[in-house]
């Protein structure tokens, strides 16, 4: 459990380096999707996304209240990833803490799918990020036991 919360948070990192190589794929990641969310006029639900846009009702663009739902998560996504590169490279003792972060993240996307599934006529074909999420969460879980594993 100290490998996880140690006592000091600073830069003396004592797990596997592949677990802080494996970040950096993931970093890339997170600030690509937090910026395409947060700038995107369709906040990159239809153009990446694969999500269809809905029809007007009464004059209305219903659109217009899901891309600005999804561009204050997007906002979201980007302070989650300054927050991870100041950890990354200021406070990397809380490297493992980290990978746990984004196996929890997953979990999370799951349930919500579960809870809220949005059937195929939703879809253009199956967004990226949902058919990338078993393998992330399987990446994931291998660079957590490697950022757990003591070297010395």
């Amino acid at each position: 459990m100290n490998k996880l919360l140690p006592d000091v948070a600073d830069n003396n990192y004592l797990g596997s380096k592949v677990a802080v190589i494996g970040l950096y794929p993931i970093l890339l990641l997170y600030f690509f999707r937090s910026i395409v969310h947060f700038t995107f006029d369709d906040a990159g639900l239809v153009v990446i996304g694969n999500i269809i846009e809905l029809p007007m009702i009464d004059n209305i663009d219903p659109n217009n209240l899901v891309y600005m739902f999804a561009s204050l998560w997007g906002a979201s996504q980007l302070l989650i990833s300054i927050l991870f590169v100041v950890i990354f490279f200021k406070y990397r003792s809380l490297l493992s803490i980290l990978w746990l972060i984004v196996i929890l993240d997953i979990l999370l996307r799951w349930t919500t799918g579960t809870l809220h599934p949005l059937t195929p006529e939703y879809y253009i074909s199956i967004p990226p990020g949902k058919a990338g999420n078993l393998p992330m969460f399987l990446y994931a879980l291998v660079m957590f036991y490697f950022s757990m594993k003591r070297t010395t």
